[in-house]
């Protein structure tokens, strides 16, 4: 079984400039959506990968007990529901759809695609209601 059966990789450390020049010459929300997309893009087919190499190992997985097969069953389960939505991630990205929320249509901020590049949630409509 894969070492690393959580979170994985696929998060960006930073694909912003640092400079304070290019930071106060920032370009719209679209268009900073467009600069950094090849590395969003990348970063969601590297994830896709491990998930793919995850659902692998999990297959051969043969626990002796009912309570280790559980925790492999759950851990199979959510590595499909990630699957599905880094899939899902870059269909949007096909269609010209991605950084847009799928709920309320509000542009998803850059700064939340560099962590969760497969989120498809604004932060409004991420939140539970009370």
């Amino acid at each position: 079984m894969a070492g690393n059966l959580g979170g994985g990789p696929g998060r960006l450390q930073s694909v912003r400039s640092s400079s304070p020049a290019e930071s106060a010459a920032q370009p719209g929300p679209g268009q900073d959506l467009n600069r950094h997309l090849p590395a969003l893009r990348s970063a969601l087919l590297q994830q896709r990968r491990f998930r793919i190499e995850q659902l692998a190992d999990l297959r051969t997985a043969s626990p002796d007990d009912p309570a280790q097969e559980e925790v492999v069953e759950t851990l199979r389960r959510g590595a499909r529901i990630a699957l599905g939505g880094i899939e899902a991630a870059l269909a949007r990205i096909d269609r010209g759809a991605y950084g847009t929320c799928v709920q309320c249509a509000a542009p998803i901020p850059v700064e939340r695609l560099e962590i969760l590049p497969a989120v498809d949630l604004c932060m409004t409509c991420q939140r539970p209601t009370p």
